[in-house]
């Protein structure tokens, strides 16, 4: 259920939706799967490995509990914030449900 390759990627710059938020910044694209799919970059300017790592398993966490309840499946790639060293785990949740949210609705009204 994750973005791996390179290629899975560069498809992200076509027909994406961005929200920016206070914790993280995503990337969202219908997916033509059956599932979401989630990609997540981080870069070495957020940090050490440590607060990299961390703010990976916050979003995979964020990713795992709330993908099921997603209208359509989509690709996203999920990106920190200056300030998401400081985010917790609902933050990243709430913020992450939220924007999916949005672009239901966005995708539901450009279709439709």
């Amino acid at each position: 259920m994750r973005l791996r390759t390179r290629r899975e990627y560069q498809r992200m710059a076509h027909g994406i939706k961005r929200y920016i938020g206070q914790w993280i910044i995503v990337d969202i694209r219908p997916n033509r799967k059956t599932y979401s799919q989630l990609g997540i970059t981080v870069t070495r300017r957020f940090g050490k490995a440590h607060a990299r790592n961390r703010f990976k398993r916050l979003v995979r966490e964020a990713f795992r509990l709330s993908h099921q309840q997603y209208f359509h499946p989509y690709a996203l790639v999920v990106k920190p914030r200056t300030l998401a060293h400081q985010a917790g785990m609902s933050d990243i949740h709430s913020e992450l449900r939220h924007f999916v949210q949005q672009a239901d609705s966005h995708f539901m009204q450009a279709s439709g």
